[in-house]
């Protein structure tokens, strides 16, 4: 189920969020009044632009997440700040607790990956993981019978991003409850096949989250025998990780980041979620919201050949982004 909280937390919520957007509209009422008196409607227009050019910095001075485009501008601060692109797991902070929470469930997270497996992938729905829909030894590895099963990943969350949705809180329970002690939200189970390029490959896939407010915590499941070394990892900024079994990456998202498996034909299965970042604990639920719907306008299929589509897209999400910058 959802998080919930109460109703003092929420009044306090909404007492921050009111000492952070009401000096906001007061200033940029200031400066646009300023800019039409000097030059009408360029001075206008120059000021909007000064006023949204300081958005991210006020935000980040209140302590509240900055939302996709607008982070770029706080690169330098993340850096006098030390946000490095992993966060340490052995230094006895919250990342630290986390991760080692994540260690002591891994084996159960795996048996039941490997329960959904059998039951779900596995061809001709046998139960049984040593034999194949014929009856004939099944000797492929876990993440080999989710992709024949076409299953390439498995959401865990509905469309808030926070509650469980009905197949995770039937086969994943234990997966959900662990998650949810954690805090966590936009979770996902996938595979990461063979053949998936790296940051320096030719067809890499280099991404970026959609806010600094969290943490995207990585724990892998299950690793086929072929995978060997480091044919497969994980590279955040300039830091890179192997995917070794049971091992607990959290990324600050922010950092560009891509997966690489450079092996033939092994692959391995991964969990993947967000943590709200302990500094900004007090709004997570506009942050879980403001990711569900900037999640699924990013996500949003459109048509590079129509222009006007494109012109929608880009507005759209222009202005979404902004919404949730002054959430």
């Amino acid at each position: 189920m959802a998080r919930t909280r109460s109703r003092t937390a929420t009044l306090g919520d909404r007492a921050r969020y009111v000492g952070f957007l009401a000096p906001y509209v007061a200033f940029v009422a200031h400066v646009v009044r300023v800019g039409f008196e000097l030059d009408q409607r360029r001075g206008a227009a120059l000021a909007c632009a000064v006023a949204l050019g300081a958005l991210p910095f006020w935000r980040a001075f209140c302590g509240r997440p900055v939302f996709a485009f607008y982070g770029l501008v706080l690169r330098r601060y993340r850096r006098k700040r030390g946000f490095a692109a992993f966060e340490r797991v052995d230094d006895g902070s919250t990342a630290s607790r986390c991760a080692k929470a994540l260690r002591e469930s891994a084996p159960m997270f795996t048996k039941e990956l490997a329960s959904f497996v059998n039951a779900v992938c596995v061809a001709g729905g046998h139960t049984n993981s040593s034999t194949s829909g014929d009856g004939r030894e099944d000797a492929r590895q876990p993440s080999e019978k989710m992709r024949d099963g076409g299953w390439s990943f498995i959401a865990l969350h509905d469309a808030t991003l926070d509650a469980p949705n009905r197949l995770a809180a039937r086969c994943f329970p234990n997966t959900i409850r662990a998650m949810s002690a954690l805090g966590g939200f936009n979770g996902k189970i996938w595979v990461l096949g063979p053949g998936a390029g790296g940051a320096e490959s030719a067809t890499s896939r280099v991404a970026t989250g959609l806010a600094d407010g969290y943490w995207r915590v990585h724990v892998v499941l299950a690793r086929d025998a072929g995978l060997h070394g480091k044919s497969a990892g994980l590279k955040a900024g300039d830091e890179t990780r192997a995917l070794d079994l049971g091992s607990v990456h959290i990324v600050n998202d922010f950092h560009p980041r891509a997966f690489w498996n450079v092996s033939r034909d092994s692959g391995a299965v991964l969990l993947s979620f967000d943590v709200v970042r302990p500094e900004n604990a007090s709004c997570r639920a506009a942050l879980v919201d403001a990711r569900a719907r900037l999640t699924q306008a990013f996500g949003a299929a459109r048509s590079a050949d129509d222009e006007a589509s494109v012109v929608a897209y880009l507005w759209r999400t222009f202005s979404l982004t902004l919404l949730c910058n002054l959430s």
